[in-house]
């Protein structure tokens, strides 16, 4: 008699197997690179200067963005090193790695970021201002970080609408984030980002990290995705001088959705040149195969 034959696994098994291992191994160079940036905020950060310690953050988060794979396409001029306070529409814990990557400064975060393993540490290594909106005095000692902040040169670096999305959309500003560039007289420069397949063009389903998702699921999502890219547009700087904290908050909303729509206009030519009959606005996420 002969030896059953084993089963051959089908071409698919065998695409999600290598997908989960090269996930796996993305997850594994990942927690390397932020146990190593977190070596060099407790050993090294104490010793740098300013400008020192803005160049070792951008070089982390660009590292970080190479290791998942994640592409960043940027429109309009760069703003000269130094003070100002950047506000952008939320969608991902990914937007952090960007904005670090190109407009290194202190972060405004919600407070239960403090309490994220590991990521919490590095929050507060890198002087995030924490905030409890719900708080008149957090509220407070948000506006006094950032003053903080400009005194020592840094950009803060906010989202106003206080949540995540999808990134199709934006949500009411909270105009308490632009107190302090009022009251430091630092111009406000909006940043408007969209997150897109770039094979396709097509909004990444992989990006967003909203509702009542996990950040471990999160994670999950965009590991298994080799093709995620974001679109930044910078904006038109605005300075604060002669204005309202509701004055700028208005303008610099007005300045993201534009661009928002901009991408909404481009992304449904985009999906009826590639599916006229579909009405769909995003990609399949048919390669979230997980860890």
């Amino acid at each position: 008699m002969h030896p059953p034959s084993l089963a051959q696994p089908t071409p698919a098994a065998k695409v999600r197997g290598r997908r989960r291992g090269y996930a796996l191994f993305k997850l594994l160079a990942l927690v390397l690179e932020l146990s190593r940036f977190t070596l060099v905020l407790c050993l090294r950060f104490p010793r740098l200067q300013a400008e020192q310690k803005l160049g070792e953050i951008q070089r982390w988060a660009t590292r970080a963005l190479q290791i998942l794979q994640v592409s960043v396409d940027v429109q309009g001029a760069r703003p000269a090193p130094g003070a100002s306070l950047v506000v952008a529409n939320h969608v991902s814990w990914l937007d952090i790695l960007v904005l670090q990557s190109l407009l290194p400064g202190v972060f405004v975060a919600k407070a239960e970021v403090r309490r994220w393993p590991l990521i919490g540490t590095m929050a507060q290594r890198c002087s995030t201002i924490f905030v409890d909106r719900r708080s008149r005095t957090s509220a407070r000692g948000m506006v006094d970080g950032a003053l903080k902040a400009f005194d020592q040169g840094y950009a803060v670096i906010a989202f106003p609408e206080g949540t995540s999305t999808d990134g199709t959309g934006l949500n009411a500003f909270h105009a308490n984030v632009f107190e302090g560039a009022i009251s430091a007289q630092i111009a406000v420069l909006p940043v408007a980002m969209r997150y897109v397949d770039r094979q396709t063009g097509l909004p990444c389903q992989a990006a967003p990290f909203i509702g009542d998702m996990s950040l471990a699921f999160s994670l999950r999502k965009v590991m298994a995705k080799s093709t995620i890219q974001v679109r930044v547009h910078l904006g038109d700087a605005i300075p604060a001088k002669g204005q309202t904290r509701k004055s700028v908050s208005v303008q610099a909303h007005l300045q993201i959705r534009t661009r928002l729509e901009s991408f909404n206009r481009t992304n449904a030519q985009q999906l009826d040149a590639q599916h006229p009959s579909s009405s769909l606005g995003a990609e399949p996420d048919g390669d979230s195969s997980g860890i």
